[in-house]
């Protein structure tokens, strides 16, 4: 082999490394950013956990409720949406009213929507 033979060879064998070490390094970038993305998808369950030391609390301590307080309100606040959502689902309206009433519910769950809504329910079964 001549001499510009070898050196052609040396060259084809480091593009062949250079690109055999782009292809590992996009690899590895791929495996990181999928890994990172997978560990911060949220769960869609519904936790009852409250701060336990808010800012206000610091300053002024009578005008906070203490932590088990604020949890036992969130807790009756989420199970007076699931009971608007069992008296929703069991009252005869249409699909449509039925389903507005319960992005309402998402939304708001104290508008005069809603209690229209369950005050008709009550007075129909009174």
């Amino acid at each position: 082999m001549t001499g510009s033979n070898k050196i052609a060879t040396l060259r084809v064998e480091q593009l062949y490394e250079m690109k055999k070490l782009a292809l590992w390094g996009g690899v590895f970038m791929c495996l990181f950013l999928g890994m990172n993305t997978a560990v911060a998808q949220n769960s869609d369950t519904v936790s009852a956990k409250v701060n336990k030391r808010p800012l206000l609390n610091q300053f002024e301590s009578d005008y906070v409720l203490t932590a088990s307080e604020r949890i036992a309100l969130k807790q009756s606040r989420i199970a007076y949406q699931y009971r608007v959502k069992e008296i929703l689902d069991s009252v005869e309206i249409s699909d449509r009213k039925r389903k507005r009433l319960l992005l309402e519910l998402k939304r708001n769950p104290f508008s005069e929507k809603i209690k229209e809504a369950v005050a008709e329910y009550t007075l129909i079964e009174e």
